[in-house]
């Protein structure tokens, strides 16, 4: 779709195929003719009890300094955006709430 050579090593595509590869990707477009019924959707079931998890920073309540995102927590969402939904949201708060952990194991906030 790109007109790029399979075979073209990354350092040979000139800047013009860059920029056509670039708008390519960004106006990608899909046409869905057909989706499975609810019944044949696929998520994860099981995982680490929300009780044991602080829903603000997604930090164990049983471990210091262990935090949880995605599908190791035990809830579950119809597919089609919100499984997507508790993965990028939980991943936030876990990533923001860990990245202010110290050398002395503490949290700086």
């Amino acid at each position: 779709m790109s007109g790029i050579a399979p075979d073209k090593k990354v350092n040979q595509i000139t800047k013009s195929e860059r920029k056509d590869l670039t708008d390519l990707l960004k106006n990608f477009k899909i046409n869905i003719t057909d989706f499975w019924s609810i019944e044949q959707a696929v998520i994860t079931s099981g995982g680490i009890s929300v009780k044991e998890i602080e829903p603000k920073t997604m930090r164990s309540k049983l471990y210091q300094n262990l935090y949880f995102a995605g599908e190791i927590i035990d809830v579950d969402a119809f597919t089609g955006g919100f499984n997507l939904q508790i993965a990028f949201s939980t991943g936030y708060a876990a990533g923001k709430y860990a990245s202010t952990i110290n050398e002395f194991g503490g949290n700086d906030e």
